[in-house]
């Protein structure tokens, strides 16, 4: 099941693709319209990230995504978000 969220004006896309064993791969992507916030201009994302989880489940993914919405907040506490 994939996630797909608005954050403090940012785009977070995640999915699963399972792996062998029950494990799984979670991609996320984390974009946004806001040209000062964008890390790579050419584009507009803001991070990607991959990793293995020990499971092929939803509440894995939302692990993943959580911790993208902490490091989010890390670089936004002092970006004007109205």
């Amino acid at each position: 099941m994939p996630v797909n969220e608005n954050y403090r004006r940012f785009q977070i896309a995640a999915t699963l693709a399972p792996l062998a064993n029950g494990r799984a791969v979670a991609t996320v992507a984390v974009t946004t319209t806001d040209a000062a916030r964008i890390a790579d201009l050419g584009t507009d994302r803001f991070m990607h990230m991959e990793c293995w989880v020990e499971s092929n489940d939803p509440d894995q993914l939302q692990v993943i995504v959580d911790e993208c919405k902490v490091a989010i907040d890390h670089y936004a506490d002092n970006v004007d978000d109205s």
